[in-house]
């Protein structure tokens, strides 16, 4: 019988024709730099505000200024903030748990959430510190500013926070490497500083022009506003002075750090003013803790790859930085961290 049916042998005829495709990467490899998408690491064109926090009240401190930042998002924007279910209550013994059911209360729970989300707590694995992301209509420098001069006057009615110390706020946030710095550096001191020209390609051209546009074609992908070219303007004559914080990192070193970014100011307009300048530049360089992935692939069934992020932040802020005790809400509501573990105690 010529015109009969033959059965198909097992994975044969259907091999390719009727094989139902995978879904999600199609068994392809997921890089790093999707899984880190997954993760919901510190990308390049973030903003948002680095917090310190009392050690080993990492969870605590998150819940504080979950509570803190929802409260000032509708006193400042008139933005009411999504709630979610209340982590369990209690005492936890494995802090990684702890840190995680917090990190859930400020993280999207699905993107369809992404649209009325303001803030993203980014998990760090770095003891003492916290990075929440923040989103349009929220300028961190000037939400940051408020919170602190509220404490300072004693303002009636805001939330207080006992293991939350310094808030930082991060304007512009990139690569720690030779060219994320400086670009970095020429995002966040072009609106206050006129730059020199004549050192803006002190960092190898072919990297830093990749590391450029593999940044911004990143930031365009994930709706992010990518910093455009400033206009020509007229400059005021100014002081500054560098505060930089580098935490497990080893390849840019502190005074590599400040002077990099002091050579992209002009020196004949801006003077340096350690003492009492009109900006102080705050940069913060971190490594955060090891995050271990699965990469999973048609040929190898499962794989293992760590991944440690960096991260270079930088904000320009004014005089009020000194008077309000660099942000230090513990220092400010005039409560020290030691007395605030002894409360707890």
């Amino acid at each position: 019988m010529t015109d009969g049916k033959r059965k198909d042998a097992p994975g044969g005829g259907q091999q390719n024709g009727g094989k139902k495709k995978k879904t999600g990467n199609s068994g392809k490899w997921k890089t790093p730099h999707h899984q880190g998408k997954q993760l919901d690491l510190i990308q390049p064109g973030d903003q948002g505000i680095w917090v310190t926090c009392a050690r080993h009240k990492e969870a605590k401190a998150l819940r504080e200024v979950s509570q803190l930042f929802s409260q000032y998002l509708e006193k400042m924007y008139g933005i009411k903030e999504m709630e979610d279910a209340e982590p369990e209550d209690g005492d936890v013994d494995d802090i990684e748990a702890a840190v995680q059911k917090e990190v859930a209360t400020l993280s999207y729970k699905d993107k369809g959430d992404d649209e009325h989300r303001h803030f993203t707590a980014v998990k760090m694995n770095v003891d003492c510190l916290l990075f929440v992301r923040t989103r349009a209509p929220i300028e961190p420098l000037e939400f940051v500013r408020r919170i602190c001069a509220d404490a300072k006057a004693r303002e009636p009615g805001q939330l207080k926070c006992r293991y939350v110390n310094r808030l930082t706020p991060v304007t512009v946030i990139g690569k720690a490497s030779e060219a994320g710095l400086l670009e970095v550096a020429r995002k966040a001191l072009s609106p206050i500083f006129k730059l020199n020209p004549s050192t803006e390609m002190t960092a190898p051209k072919e990297a830093e022009e990749s590391e450029v546009e593999a940044s911004e074609e990143q930031a365009k992908d994930e709706g992010k506003v990518v910093a455009e070219e400033p206009e020509t303007r007229e400059y005021e004559p100014s002081t500054f002075a560098i505060r930089p914080q580098i935490r497990n990192h080893s390849n840019l070193k502190r005074n590599h750090v400040i002077v990099q970014t002091a050579g992209l100011v002009d020196q004949k307009l801006h003077k340096v003013n350690l003492t009492s300048p009109d900006y102080v530049i705050v940069i913060d360089i971190y490594q955060a803790g090891p995050h271990l992935i699965s990469l999973r692939s048609e040929q190898i069934t499962r794989a293992e790859l760590t991944i440690r992020q960096t991260a270079c932040g930088m904000c320009v802020v004014g005089r009020d930085w000194e008077e309000l005790k660099k942000y230090n809400l513990s220092e400010l509501y005039g409560v020290s961290t030691e007395e605030a573990k002894e409360k707890d105690s």
